[in-house]
């Protein structure tokens, strides 16, 4: 079962929301380490990787950079430990996703391993809904206010250029907008390194994405009512589509309804 988080407040507050209630998940990973990696993170000497990674991010994603400081507080973790954690996670090759266009947007994840849902109210932003790991500052899988529904479908490590992630984008599009082209234009526009799919619907049933790899984005728009990522993620298109409403999704699946801002997961309906 999914552990819900409720987090609210300012960027740092919203970490440590996070950061205390997965403390038990994150330190039990941490005693993990061998003693001397352990002891040379609590020094703050990491490799060069990991040092990019903690300097991009407050550059480009400072909220982000925020809201990672606060879960090291909250869950009394080092922060260069989490940024080890999101490094690991990018090495961990594409996640099946689907988007599926129709009166709603229905936008699906497969998502196996630790998981968070969190329902967060950031001071002055969007409130929003989604699925996280218990070490990630940003989203997988989620839904806003304003129903704009977000998924990173890809993801890979940045080499060279900016070592921040562009797979962190999908949580700005959850903090900032309501309107589906607005947020394809915040991702074209910004700074973001490596690979990335991030898949996009709305309230009104409109679909689209934009593929990221380096320096270079193309929006990608349906052919017929879906986008996909892979074979599986076909199979997970097809698993939408069949599904009766409310009908209980595989373990694995998560999935957000931008009309009904809401979020499915382990046989559990969440909502704003």
């Amino acid at each position: 079962m999914s552990l819900l988080v409720d987090c609210a407040g300012a960027p740092r507050d919203l970490g440590l929301d996070q950061g205390r209630a997965c403390r038990a998940e994150l330190a039990e990973r941490f005693d993990a380490l061998p003693w001397s990696e352990a002891l040379l993170l609590r020094l703050g000497r990491v490799d060069v990787t990991v040092r990019a990674l903690l300097r991009d991010l407050g550059r480009h994603f400072p909220h982000l950079s925020e809201v990672l400081a606060g879960i090291a507080v909250g869950a009394r973790v080092p922060e260069a430990f989490l940024a080890g954690e999101i490094t690991a996670e990018l090495a961990g090759g594409p996640a099946p996703a689907a988007a599926l266009a129709g009166g709603t947007a229905l936008l699906a994840r497969c998502q196996e391993g630790p998981r968070v849902v969190r329902r967060s109210r950031p001071e002055g932003l969007f409130a929003f809904l989604d699925l996280t790991r218990p070490w990630l500052p940003s989203t997988l899988l989620g839904v806003n206010e304003r129903g704009l529904a977000v998924a990173v479908a890809d993801s890979g490590a940045p080499e060279g250029g900016c070592a921040a992630p562009a797979s962190l984008l999908a949580q700005d599009c959850l903090e900032r907008f309501e309107a589906l082209d607005a947020a394809l234009d915040w991702c074209a526009g910004r700074p973001g390194g490596g690979r990335a799919t991030i898949f996009l619907g709305d309230a009104a049933g409109e679909v689209a994405g934009i593929e990221i790899d380096g320096a270079e984005r193309r929006v990608l728009r349906p052919a017929d009512d879906r986008l996909v990522r892979d074979g599986a993620g076909a199979e997970l298109a097809k698993s939408l589509r069949d599904a009766p409403v409310g009908a209980t999704l595989p373990q694995a699946i998560a999935r957000v309804d931008a009309g009904d801002r809401s979020l499915s997961v382990d046989g559990a309906t969440f909502r704003l």
